[in-house]
Parts: structure tokens; C-alpha cells; sequence
């Protein structure tokens, strides 16, 4: 197995309109830290055209048009076909607008997004530059008390409340490729499950994962790391006022505390005993059609209520248009014991671990945010409390209504059978 990296500065300019949150209403007046792009391009010694390229970058996502953009541009500069493209973004909440279909949090400014482009590209042709005989492992470890279920019941509605007893996912997994010659660390990939909001003000940041990938990199001395985020749409930082029981801003010291321990346990994981890995490249994608709820589906009809939005019972102007909502899945294999499966939403913790448990004896890691973002993806428990990932977040991504409980059998379908398993 051959590997090459290289990394990139996004930062986009002061004045910059910040993705995120609707309360901003002006753009960015500072830049807390970088925000950058890591990309690692994986290539079989046998037959290179079975290259697989993974795009990791301090955005809020990457949109079905600027990922079908650069998939596109990649395929004709280097022959890798779009299935193999992996794009996949940390969801920090204080960078840029990368998503045309998000609305009243942040705009998109073309000329960021065409630096984005530029800078992606460029880091992609130096990473093929960079081939070399690598070695892979991995490991697991766990990173307590940093991340916390935000959907709290209350007087029978959800309300968005730390709940330390709700679902979340506190592993942290490293995938490790050391040179084949001296062992020195190439690159390490780390997935952990967290939303990037630890701080909410008009700075510019990558939030913990570039804490957490600075650290790691600072004490490597060399090689990149790389964040893959998991599946964080009901979970977000542990940052409460005194008490625990209401959410606070975070402040830039957050960020650093919340970075050195996820990178300290990264680190922990590359120092214990890890997994060797029999290296095995592949890549596979599909599309499958997301329902929503139909105007007289209880779910709507409480939407309607809840939100004042029409007239219970009336019919949609867009129910024939917009019933149906595609969401991307790829299938990323770096081994024979290791396959990423990537989803173009905002994914709840739920179907991560849907997805961890899909197939024993491999290790299975589910990532949210990656070549599209086309709205929150609840489960189906969910459904009946309503809350803000059900219901609130639906006027953000144009969606005329809440979708269909049956998203997540639909979504289990189409998992396993990217995965072939039943």
C-alpha cells in the first residue's frame, strides 16, 4: 500500500459570513485559528487506478453541487472515479458557507467557496506526489466527559438541555500509517462523535478537532492527522454553566481543553497495542430516496401545529414535487478489517451505532457530513418527541415538511446492502 498527504490553509477573509448559527448578522471579525484541509491519498502497489482519495476539511459540509463539482474535476485530472472521492467535512459551526441549500445561517460567498475548490484540488495533485509504502493499525480508545446528548423531555416536549444520560458515542478510533521503512507515522485518521460548537461568536476556528489535530500532530513531529466526524446530529460539547443543566457558549479555552483530550487519547491508542491491518482499497456509493411525512401524516399534522405553518389538513403546494429527499452513502474500504460508511446528512448518534454493529470482526466506522448535506436524519424513536432535529431544523434545509419515520428503515436497507449484509 502506497500512501501520499498533504494539508491546506482555508482560513477565508475577515467580513466573511460564518455557517452555523442564526443569530450572526454580521461576518467574521477574527480568526481564532486555522481552518485547514487534510488529504490522503491511498493507492494499491498493484493496480493504482484503485486509488482511494479521502478529503477531510474544517467546513460545515460539503454540498451535493460543490461535491459533484470536485469529484468531477478529480476524475479528469487523475482518472479516479467518483465513488473512490471521499468528501467529508469536521461540521465546525464557525467557518464558512459551503451549502447553497442551508438558509438563514450564514451565506455562501463564491468566491470562498472557489478558493475552497482551488485549494482542495491542489492539495490532491501534492498528495499524489507524496506516494509511499505504508503500513496500517488501528485502535480504540474512549474520550469521556466532553461530548453530551442535547435532547432533554420536558413538560412533554424536547427541549435542547445537556442529558448525560442520553445516547451518544464516546469512542475514539485510530487508523495509523506508519512508513514501511522506519515506521515513522505517515498520517493518522481519528473518528470521534461530537458537534464543533463549542464556541458561537464571529471568530473563525476549527473548534476541537483542529485543537485536537494540532495537538496530535505537535507531538508526533511529523505526518499529518485527520478528523473524521461521526454521527453527532443530537450530540454537541459538554459546556455547561454551573450545575449542568443549561448550555453555555465555550470559550477559546474550551476549545484547547476539549482538543488536548482528544488528542492525548489518540496518542494514548497510537502508544498501546494496536491492530495490524491487511490493506484492501475500495470504494462504492449509492443514492436512496428519503420519504417525508405526507400532509395529513400525524407527524406533519403536529409539525403544523407546533410551528403555525398552514392550516392543518391542507394540501401542500409542493407535495407532488417534494416528497422525497436523496441521500448519499458511500462505502470507503482502507482494509480488510476496515470500512467507512459515509452519509450526506446530519446524522443522530443512533444510526452510529446501527452502523458499529453491522458486521462482526470489522471495524465499521459511520461518518455524518460527507458529499452532501441535505438536512437532520432522526431516528424513528425520535419522531413521536418532535424536538429541533425532527422538527426545528426543517425551515434550514428547505424542507416543507418533517421527514417520514420510515427514514430509518430505509437508511438500515440501504447501509447493509452497501455493506452486503442482511
Amino acid at each position: 500500500m502506497n500512501l501520499g498527504t498533504s494539508k491546506s490553509t482555508i482560513t477565508p477573509p475577515a467580513g466573511t459570513p460564518l455557517a452555523g448559527y442564526g443569530f450572526r448578522d454580521h461576518g467574521a471579525e477574527a480568526v481564532l485559528d486555522d481552518l485547514e484541509v487534510r488529504v490522503l491519498w491511498f493507492q494499491d502497489d498493484v493496480t493504482p487506478s484503485s486509488a482511494v482519495c479521502i478529503v477531510t476539511a474544517d467546513l460545515i459540509g460539503f454540498d451535493t453541487t460543490l461535491t459533484d463539482d470536485l469529484r468531477t474535476a478529480l476524475t479528469l485530472a487523475h482518472g479516479i472515479t467518483p465513488e473512490r472521492v471521499l468528501l467529508t467535512a469536521s461540521h465546525t459551526h464557525s467557518g464558512p458557507q459551503t451549502c447553497a441549500g442551508l438558509t438563514d445561517v450564514g451565506t455562501p460567498v463564491p468566491e470562498v467557496i472557489a478558493k475552497v475548490r482551488q485549494q482542495i484540488l491542489a492539495a490532491v495533485a501534492t498528495a499524489k506526489l507524496n506516494l509511499r509504502p505504508v503500513i496500517l493499525r488501528a485502535g480504540q480508545g474512549h474520550c469521556e466527559g466532553y461530548a453530551v446528548n442535547r435532547r432533554v423531555i420536558h413538560d412533554g416536549r424536547v427541549i435542547m438541555e445537556p442529558n448525560p444520560d442520553g445516547i451518544r458515542d464516546d469512542t475514539v478510533t485510530v487508523i495509523a500509517c506508519h512508513d514501511a521503512t522506519d515506521d515513522t507515522p505517515v498520517a493518522v485518521l481519528f473518528h470521534y462523535t461530537c458537534h464543533p460548537t463549542t464556541m458561537g461568536d464571529y471568530r473563525i476556528t476549527a473548534d476541537y478537532p483542529g485543537a485536537a489535530r494540532r495537538h496530535v500532530e505537535q507531538a508526533l513531529g511529523g505526518g499529518i492527522a485527520a478528523f473524521l466526524q461521526g454521527c453527532c446530529g443530537d450530540v454537541r460539547p459538554n459546556c455547561t454553566l454551573i450545575g449542568g443543566k443549561q448550555f453555555r457558549r465555550g470559550q477559546p479555552e474550551d476549545v484547547a481543553a476539549f482538543g488536548t483530550a482528544l488528542g492525548e487519547t489518540v496518542l494514548h491508542i497510537l502508544q498501546g497495542p494496536m491492530i495490524p491491518l491487511k490493506t484492501a482499497l475500495g470504494g462504492k456509493s449509492s443514492i436512496i430516496d428519503l420519504p417525508l411525512a405526507r400532509d395529513r401524516d400525524p407527524v406533519t399534522l403536529e409539525y403544523t401545529r407546533r410551528t403555525g405553518t398552514g392550516p392543518e389538513g391542507e394540501p401542500s403546494r409542493s407535495l407532488a414535487e417534494d416528497i422525497r429527499r436523496p441521500l448519499a452513502l458511500q462505502r470507503i474500504d482502507l482494509a480488510e478489517e476496515v470500512s467507512l460508511i459515509a452519509m450526506g446528512g446530519e446524522v443522530c448518534c443512533d444510526y452510529g451505532h446501527f452502523i458499529r454493529g453491522l458486521a462482526a470482526g470489522r471495524l465499521v466506522l459511520p461518518l455524518g457530513y460527507s458529499n452532501g448535506l441535505i438536512g437532520y436524519i432522526p431516528s424513528a424513536r425520535m419522531f413521536p418527541e418532535g424536538g429541533y432535529e425532527v422538527e426545528g431544523s426543517c425551515p434550514y434545509f428547505g424542507l416543507p415538511r418533517p421527514f417520514s419515520p420510515d427514514i430509518e428503515s430505509v437508511i438500515h436497507a440501504g447501509v447493509r446492502s452497501l455493506m452486503c449484509v442482511h
